[in-house]
């Protein structure tokens, strides 16, 4: 389906496992979080979405569910959610399950970090990133695999990046973000059931691998009004707006599109957005993320690389627009 809706609903609920080995056998609690989407024309799975954990939320987990672990608890919630095209459950910050769809496999997921300094050889003079600098990355690594095996796969992996010159190792002679995601596919592919690695270069870019295809987005924030009711009265939101693009890797510059320029080109339309009444900007014919995820994306129709817009008005709530299935 070209337009997706998403919500999310947080609980806070305890458990043991008592199929593991370590401290997670006793009693001990977690503020979980659950993510859903649903293709639009379906029945809302966001209002069914807390109605379906409010039994979970301050409960012990394992009167619900017989081994309580992730995957258990999202086959529980996917069970009274028989609408949701996705799932994705965060049990702690760094570590969770996910569906992307009710026929996908189940995929663990887990967050993790280094921190390095890199340049981009190949850029144009006078370009930022050919300047030595460094980030804190982000990686998300995405596999049909325990958290267990992910955290093992990492540990040999992280060594050899944190506090590092990307640049100096071997496959990273132009370290973008596309080529540390490749690199480290490629380095995990062996070992793990991967389904996809995620790079994230800054807070609001990042790219994803997964073993074929390069994605990459750049996100802005917005603020905006938004007609509340028929009486003229209006609210408004922290809007998060998200590109993603797709493509074959540039063989010379190493990326599918430099994050700078995706900002550019959006920044015209960004602007008839940003501290404006959404009913009066122009072409925007529902106020709505759904309807700023279509107008986006028909702004941007001649960027053949535009393969998605999401927009959420606050964390979790929002539509996704795919161009491909349009």
């Amino acid at each position: 389906m070209p337009l997706m809706h998403a919500a999310s609903c947080g609980f806070e609920a305890a458990r043991s496992v008592r199929n593991v080995a370590d401290l997670r056998r006793c009693l001990h609690g977690h503020s979980f979080l659950c993510s859903a989407r649903w293709a639009d024309g379906a029945p809302d799975v966001g209002a069914a979405l807390s109605t379906a954990l409010a039994p979970l939320d301050y409960a012990d987990l394992n009167q619900a569910v017989a081994v309580p672990d992730d995957a258990s608890l999202l086959g529980w919630i996917a069970g009274h959610l028989p609408h949701a095209d996705g799932l994705w459950l965060r049990s702690a910050p760094d570590r969770g399950v996910l569906r992307t769809s009710a026929q996908a496999p189940l995929l663990h997921w887990l967050h993790a970090d280094f921190e390095a300094a890199h340049q981009l050889p190949n850029v144009p003079p006078g370009h930022q990133c050919g300047r030595l600098h460094g980030h804190g990355f982000g990686v998300t690594l995405c596999a049909a695999a325990s958290h267990a095996e992910l955290e093992q796969a990492w540990a040999r992996l992280r060594p050899l990046l944190h506090q590092r010159m990307l640049n100096d190792i071997p496959g990273l002679e132009n370290p973008t973000s596309e080529v540390i995601s490749a690199w480290l596919w490629q380095q995990l592919a062996d070992v793990l059931a991967l389904d996809h690695v995620i790079v994230r270069e800054t807070a609001t870019a990042g790219s994803q691998f997964n073993g074929h295809t390069h994605r990459i987005w750049k996100t802005q924030r917005f603020e905006a009004a938004t007609p509340f009711d028929a009486h003229g009265r209006y609210t408004g939101h922290s809007y998060s707006l998200r590109l993603h693009l797709s493509g074959q890797l540039d063989e010379v510059m190493g990326w599918v599109q430099d994050f700078g320029d995706v900002k550019t080109r959006f920044k015209p339309f960004y602007q008839q957005l940003d501290h404006y009444p959404l009913d009066q900007v122009d072409g925007l014919s529902v106020a709505n993320c759904a309807g700023i995820a279509q107008w986006a994306a028909a702004k941007l129709a001649n960027t053949p690389e535009l393969c998605r817009v999401d927009v959420y008005q606050r964390p979790g709530e929002g539509s996704l627009f795919s161009v491909e299935a349009a």
